[in-house]
């Protein structure tokens, strides 16, 4: 069954755009459900996977790389509140994707499922993004803020995502297009015509992969 990955830029309409495939086709959508099952087999509550999270970037601009090497060791050198050290959460969120994954039938929106499940022969892997000015001014009518605001959220989402990938995917960039299969600008294609895009792009991945293990499986 196919599964379908989704990294988006905050103010590229992402969440709306992934929640109107799964209801295209049928889909669940896993982001808020995994991260709980993330905390829950860590042994911690959701606040500390978010503060593992939100420490990437924090930690990008404090300290240098031989620190960084130390801190994934030895978080509580720094933040004695950290319940959970980058090689438990990494193991972690690859088994939940893997578990879902195998399920199919499943939009993973964020935490890096396009590295995760790179190598998964029924996954579709997207990308959506748009310009800064039309992602400022979304984030402005959205919330109703002003114009730094709204850069100021967007550079440390960016900011947030581009470290989390580096750190746990050995230096992966987080929008180099090698690792989806769609990019679209939704600044330039309305987001349901995107909907669209992906769901006729993962049709035809799940048909591939279906091609691909009746000819891997011998005749009897």
């Amino acid at each position: 069954m196919a599964v379908i990955t989704i990294a988006r830029e905050l103010g590229s309409e992402g969440d709306r755009i992934a929640d109107l495939v799964c209801q295209e086709l049928g889909y669940r959508r896993m982001d808020k459900a995994m991260l709980s099952e993330i905390a829950r087999q860590a042994g911690v509550n959701v606040e500390a996977i978010l503060a593992m999270e939100r420490s990437f970037a924090t930690r990008s601009r404090l300290v240098s790389t031989d620190m960084l090497a130390l801190y994934s060791k030895q978080p509580s050198a720094f933040d004695p509140k950290m319940a959970v050290d980058d090689q438990t959460y990494g193991q972690i969120v690859r088994n939940t994707m893997m578990q879902y994954a195998q399920e199919g039938q499943v939009v993973i929106v964020g935490r890096g499922g396009q590295m995760v499940l790179r190598d998964w022969p029924a996954a579709l892997h997207v990308h959506l993004y748009a310009g800064l000015e039309v992602r400022v001014q979304r984030l402005m009518q959205r919330f109703n803020i002003a114009d730094a605001e709204a850069r100021r959220r967007i550079s440390d989402s960016d900011e947030q995502k581009r470290q989390a990938i580096r750190h746990m995917h050995k230096n992966a960039e987080w929008k180099d297009i090698r690792y989806y299969h769609l990019t679209i600008n939704t600044g330039h294609i309305a987001p349901e015509v995107a909907v669209q895009i992906i769901v006729l792009a993962a049709r035809g991945v799940k048909r591939e992969a279906s091609i691909h293990v009746r000819r891997l499986t011998p005749d009897v």
